[in-house]
């Protein structure tokens, strides 16, 4: 058998070096917004614009303050709804002292904020320590004094002061065509509900929210406004 030369062997022996220390192969890089899952089976995200309520106490002084529930220093008002804007000023013409205030809105950084449409105003008989947490709406009425509760457990309806209670299951609370409306399971209570100022002057309160309710063959009328639970 004929052995390689020198020249042969040393030339074999860096071959074998340089594939020794060369790198591995970079794999191809995968593109972020690329999945193995075909993208157009992914559920799709809910599109319904969510409400954000801001809750405290707005003073019209100084072109507008608005304190926030367990905040103690004022912010500054740098934008407000119109509708909310002539409410305020209305329920607000002595501008002796600051009005509870629930609305769409945004707190802004450390000392701004951005008002939107009202939910309801009030003198003395609603503050942050009112029960709004597990209400996803109620209502009652401005003459005959019927009320109103939904929580996303039941709708709660007593025609009159002192009557028994209806308890009927809650079904949903949707978008219409000019407001909102309230839906029962057994389809014996249904109410509409549309935007805009419904006074109450027994409690010195604006609510956000007109409602026609329509229960046991009869139409209740009255004033509404939206709690802070989810639908």
């Amino acid at each position: 058998m004929q052995l390689p030369n020198l020249r042969t062997c040393m030339m074999l022996m860096a071959v074998s070096a340089l594939a020794a220390c060369s790198p591995a192969p970079t794999p191809a890089s995968v593109d972020a917004g690329q999945s193995e899952t075909d993208q157009s089976q992914l559920p799709v995200a809910d599109s319904r614009p969510s409400v954000a309520f801001i809750r405290g106490y707005y003073e019209a002084s100084d072109g507008g303050l608005f304190t926030a529930c367990s905040e103690t220093s004022r912010r500054r008002v740098t934008s407000i709804d119109v509708a909310t804007a002539a409410a305020m000023a209305k329920a607000n013409q002595a501008l002796d002292r600051p009005r509870y205030l629930m609305a769409e809105g945004n707190l802004s950084g450390k000392d701004e904020v951005e008002i939107g449409p009202f939910n309801l105003i009030s003198g003395d008989a609603w503050n942050c320590e009112s029960r709004l947490d597990d209400v996803v709406l109620a209502a009652r009425g401005a003459d005959v004094l019927w009320s109103l509760e939904v929580t996303p457990a039941a709708v709660t309806f007593a025609p009159a002061p002192g009557a028994a209670p209806e308890i009927h299951a809650f079904e949903a609370l949707q978008p219409g065509s000019d407001g909102l409306g309230l839906k029962t399971t057994d389809s014996k209570l249904s109410a509409s509900l549309h935007s805009g100022a419904c006074i109450e002057t027994m409690t010195d309160t604006t609510f956000g929210w007109s409602i026609k309710l329509m229960a046991n063959g009869q139409t209740f009328v009255g004033c509404a406004w939206r709690g802070l639970a989810a639908p």
